[in-house]
């Protein structure tokens, strides 16, 4: 019994240890926070948030994974996200169909979008 419960502890640090080596690192002050859901109204199928950080900044991230219907943005954070804009687009390249999104106000893909594909914080300062 013992031998088994050592067996699956060392299984686990080396499934853990191998999961770490693909997680991209992160740099920087915390800018914001949001929370995207597969489907309207912010309020089914969370799918989970993501964290901006100011290595973060002026570049388009696609969303990858399941389909994004809306986003809430949750939190802001003062004073490091004083210049920045969070935008929200319904290609995977920043390039259409943007939206700017508001702290605490749920945002839905528009008709005839099928869905969020990616999103860009713009700061001006970093």
């Amino acid at each position: 019994m013992q031998f088994t419960t050592f067996l699956a502890a060392a299984a686990a640090l080396a499934f853990g240890a191998n999961a770490n080596e693909n997680v991209a690192p992160r740099d920087g002050a915390r800018l914001a926070q949001f929370r995207i859901f597969g489907a309207d109204g912010c309020s089914e199928l969370n799918q989970g948030f993501y964290t901006v950080d100011s290595s973060d900044a002026n570049a388009c991230n696609a969303f990858t994974g399941p389909t994004v219907k809306s986003v809430i943005l949750e939190a802001w954070e003062k004073p490091a996200a004083d210049s920045c804009n969070l935008f929200v687009y319904t290609n995977n390249i920043c390039t259409s169909g943007s939206l700017r999104l508001n702290l605490n106000t749920c945002s839905d893909v528009p008709p005839p979008n099928a869905n969020w594909a990616s999103w860009k914080i713009v700061c001006s300062s970093l």
